[in-house]
């Protein structure tokens, strides 16, 4: 299947949780196998396990990554494309006063390039990308 959707990091860290939200998890089952995550995201999944201190939740993180994230979305790269459009949104957004987090526009780049539409609960993160950028986005969470 042709990925449709780009899962933002706390769309995979919900899944996590004890009781993760329920409609979350119904549209990942719905959406199976159109699903990516960006490379960004595979970044800040395992960086915010490895500063974890060694523990049982860290293992069980760790597995949780390698076994299901991986196993389960492709991993959408941040290639030269993105990083055009990455250079187009911060050359527009620097000069309005108007600088957005690296890592959003990561995002919100790798988005764009591959007409993908972001999955995110903080709209609001990346609302200047949709109202400028033409950013599709998605909650399942509510």
């Amino acid at each position: 299947m042709k990925n449709i959707y780009l899962l933002d990091t706390n769309i995979i860290s919900q899944v996590t949780k004890p009781e993760p939200n329920e409609k979350l998890i119904t549209n990942l089952d719905f959406y199976s196998g159109t699903c990516a995550i960006s490379s960004i995201t595979w970044f800040e999944l395992l960086n915010g396990v490895a500063l974890l201190p060694e523990s049982k939740k860290k293992e069980k993180l760790t597995t949780f990554l390698y076994d299901y994230v991986q196993s389960s979305f492709d991993i959408i790269p941040y290639d030269s494309h993105a990083a055009f459009i990455n250079s187009e949104i911060t050359s527009q957004l620097i000069p309005q006063g108007k600088p957005t987090p690296i890592l959003d526009t990561q995002i919100a780049s790798i988005a764009i390039a591959n007409n993908l539409i972001l999955v995110t609960e903080n709209f609001k993160d990346f609302e200047i990308f949709t109202e400028q950028f033409n950013l599709m986005v998605e909650n399942w969470v509510e």
